[in-house]
This record gives C-alpha cells, structure tokens and sequence, in this order.
C-alpha cells in the first residue's frame, strides 16, 4: 500500500498502473496544483535500473518547455519510494483517440462524461482517468522525512547495487539473443476500414501527427533522441493538444558513448528501427522510423510486421519489406500511406531526414 502522501504530494487515485510504476493523480499541497505523480515500487521489488531511468527522464526534460512535450516538475524520494511528479494529462492515449470502436453509451466506463461536442462525433472512446478509487479515508498531513532531486533517486538506485543498464543484451545481432518465452500470439480481427477511413478521425489523426513532429522537432533541435517512440508515450488531452510522454530512454547526441555503443537494444521491440534491432550507433532518422510505425498502424489496423518472438520480429524488421497499407486498407489516404512506407524504410538515408520535412509532406 503506497502512502498517501509522498514528499508534498497527496495522493487522490490511480491513473495507470505498469510492472514497476504505478502513476496516480495528486496535488501538490503547497500550491494546489494537480499532478501526476510516477511512484515506483520499493523494498524488495525496486528496479535500480527503472530508478535510474526515472532521474534521467527528470534531467532530460527539466530543461525542455514546449506544447506538446509533458512538463516535469520534481523528483526524489520518498520513504524509499522513487517519485516523478510531472504535469497531468487529462486525456486519452493515441489509439484510444483515434479508437475504431464505436460510442456506445453501454460500454461508457465508469468516470466524468466526454465532452459535448465529442459525444456527437465518437471521438472521445475509451478508458477515462476516474476519481472512482479514491477511498473515504481522509490522507494523513504527517509529512514524513523525503528527499528531491535526481541524485536522491540515483543513490536509492546504488544502494542495491545494479548496473546503470538498459539494453536486452550485449550482442552484435539479435539473433544470438536467446529466444523469450511468450504465449502464442493471438491472431488481429479483421480490419474495418470503414471507421478506419472515416473524415473526421482522418482529420484528427493528421492534425496529431502534425503536433507530434513539431515535439520531435523540439526535442531533435535540442539534441535529444527519444529512442522509445509508441502510440501509448503519445497523450491527447481534451483539448485535442497532443503530448509527448516518457522520456526515460531518451539519449542527447552529445552523448558519445551512449550514441556508439554496439549491442545494445534499447526501446520497445514493435517500434524499433533497424538500426536499433542491431544494436547501432541512431540517429534523429531513428525516432521518424518509430513514427512511421505508428502512422502506419494507424491508417492499416494493425503493425507492418507481427511475430510470436523477438526473434522472429527482428528477423522480419531486417530482411522483409512491410505489406502495402492498401493491402489491409484498400481505401486509406494514399498521400499518408506514402508518408508512412517512406518513413520506415529500412535505410535511414531513404527516409524523411528530419521531422520538419514530415510535417511539411502532412500538411501539403
């Protein structure tokens, strides 16, 4: 049971919970100002590596401020309870934005209503942050011993004595990585291109993509890489204002011997690049790649390549060209279709070479 008061934030509820984090709702009792507060988990179950990856993610956009890239405000620890208190984000995640699933009043989880003018269209589908699971009991005021700042994480993280690591394995190929023991894929329904192509969701989804290159562009323009780009790190508010999330992976280029090292596999496999499968030096083009895959599963319904194992998707990201789009959606925009096979060719000379030329081509 985490407390209810971490450092000077109170805890209201759960936002999202994550295999070693769970993100709540809080406030800042000093100003009243609403946060999101990214607590990991302690004792016996915490991660270094995750602490880690939570005091960079603090360094790296301490130094940002832009539209559509999320706003941190303070990390440290608390009761051995590494914390992330970052601006809140009232919304829905990409894919559930862009949902292909019906409004129905009958399957409304439990939480504040969408907006009016999104209950006309359907656009607002899909889970809402509730205040459902915040108890009767009123938080206590105690205000135990805690610690701010990105070094208090780091330290908590050496106390367990873990490397500062964050790759799979040290190979010069994927395909020396022992094979992941994982269930049997379950095999994507059919496509409906019908909600797929639908005008509206068109709309939305180009004006997100144009959002989401100006943060690329910002973060790029700063010498950062985000490495981990996926439709799940892109948050919409109800404003229709695009967010760009979870910079714990994210590398500056001016960071030579993160930007050289081989072997090493960094991200969420589905989005990676070919360059990042083997474990190379990456590059801007890199995060366009990412992008690209989430373009096209957007407009196709489902990912270029899909496999039971790392192994196998790695294989297929290599040495296979992805299916046309038009294969799974015969009646998808076609200037976007090329926009998202031109993005994820695997050499990175054939893409886009920077997030303003993709912003040009999705708005021309």
């Amino acid at each position: 049971m985490p407390p209810k008061v971490v450092g000077p934030y109170r805890i209201l509820d759960v936002l999202g919970t994550g295999g070693v984090a769970t993100v709540y709702r809080a406030v800042d009792r000093r100003s009243g100002e609403p946060i999101a507060l990214k607590l990991l988990s302690t004792g016996p179950a915490l991660d270094p590596r995750a602490a880690r990856r939570l005091a960079r993610e603090f360094e790296t956009l301490s130094e940002l401020s832009h539209p559509n890239v999320v706003r941190v405000i303070d990390t440290g620890v608390h009761q051995g309870y590494p914390y992330l208190a970052m601006e809140l984000v009232e919304g829905l995640t990409l894919k559930q934005y862009l949902t292909l699933h019906e409004d129905r009043q009958d399957a409304a989880p439990p939480g504040p209503p969408p907006p009016a003018e999104a209950s006309q269209t359907g656009d607002w589908v899909g889970p809402r942050f509730s205040m459902a699971s915040f108890g009767d009991e009123n938080p206590s005021e105690e205000v135990h011993e805690y610690r701010t700042g990105p070094e208090s994480v780091r330290q908590l993280a050496d106390a367990a004595d873990e490397p500062d690591t964050y790759e799979v394995s040290a190979v010069s190929t994927p395909y020396e990585l022992p094979p992941a023991a994982t269930a049997p894929r379950v095999r994507p329904p059919p496509v409906d291109v019908a909600r797929l192509n639908r005008p509206q969701r068109l709309v939305q989804l180009k004006d997100a993509m144009v959002q989401l290159c100006q943060a690329i562009s910002y973060i790029h323009g700063h010498g950062l890489i985000h490495r981990d780009l996926k439709p799940s790190n892109v948050m919409v508010d109800e404003e229709r204002v695009v967010r760009l999330m979870d910079f714990g992976l994210a590398k500056f280029l001016a960071d030579d011997s993160a930007m050289t090292g081989t072997g090493r596999l960094v991200g969420t496999f589905r989005y990676m690049a070919p360059e990042q499968v083997m474990g190379e030096p990456v590059d801007p083009r890199t995060d366009l790649y990412s992008l690209g895959i989430i373009l096209y599963e957007l407009l196709a319904g489902r990912a270029p390549f899909e496999a039971d194992t790392p192994h196998e998707l790695w294989a297929m990201v290599l040495e296979n060209e992805p299916p046309s789009v038009l294969s799974f959606n015969p009646g998808a925009d076609l200037p976007l279709v090329r926009i998202a096979h031109r993005l994820i060719r695997k050499e990175a000379d054939d893409r886009y070479q920077t997030a303003e030329e993709v912003q040009e081509a999705l708005t021309e």
